[in-house]
């Protein structure tokens, strides 16, 4: 009889607020949210074509940062890791050492170090853009390198390699 009494007082009290419908529970939002986060996920993050940096001068024969079309990276003959088209670079033992999500390239730590948009564009938080100019030309100050084809889709991926190579080693995390 008490349990009756207060299904009773509680359906009262719907009724009073005006909830006579049911609560729609936060957790669809939720689901809803994972599911669109995964589908993003899943889109292709890296572009794999074939590539070659150089220098800008094509002075040296020895330095050339290169992709194939698989994502498998080299300086000269020395394999450096493999870019992935989900945006993942692993090393040879197959450790991820950096990845994007979104324009955010995050090191192992899971810590946002740049970004890399689709274009190639990086920003690293200076204030001064890096791109690549139509004739392949890295607009920089610093570097002297040109990509090889310039039309490349694959610049993205050109700029991961890039930055892993160049700036990994003395580049701070961005706030």
């Amino acid at each position: 009889m008490g349990t009756l009494l207060l299904s009773g007082t509680l359906l009262l009290l719907l009724a009073c607020t005006g909830q006579s419908s049911p609560v729609k529970h936060p957790s669809e939002d939720a689901v809803a949210a994972v599911q669109q986060e995964r589908k993003q996920s899943q889109k292709t993050a890296i572009i794999l074509d074939a590539f070659q940096i150089l220098d800008s001068d094509g002075g040296s024969k020895n330095f050339v940062l290169q992709m194939d079309k698989e994502g498998k990276c080299y300086l000269g003959e020395e394999f450096l890791g493999t870019i992935t088209a989900s945006g993942e670079l692993k090393s040879d033992k197959g450790e991820i050492l950096v990845h994007l999500r979104g324009d955010e390239l995050l090191s192992d730590e899971g810590k946002v170090i740049l970004l890399i948009k689709e274009d190639g564009t990086i920003v690293n938080g200076s204030g001064k853009d890096i791109t690549w100019g139509a004739d392949g030309r890295l607009k920089s100050d610093e570097l002297g390198l040109k990509l090889v084809p310039a039309d490349s889709k694959a610049k993205r991926a050109a700029s991961l390699l890039m930055y892993s190579y160049f700036g990994s080693a003395n580049a701070e995390p961005q706030p």
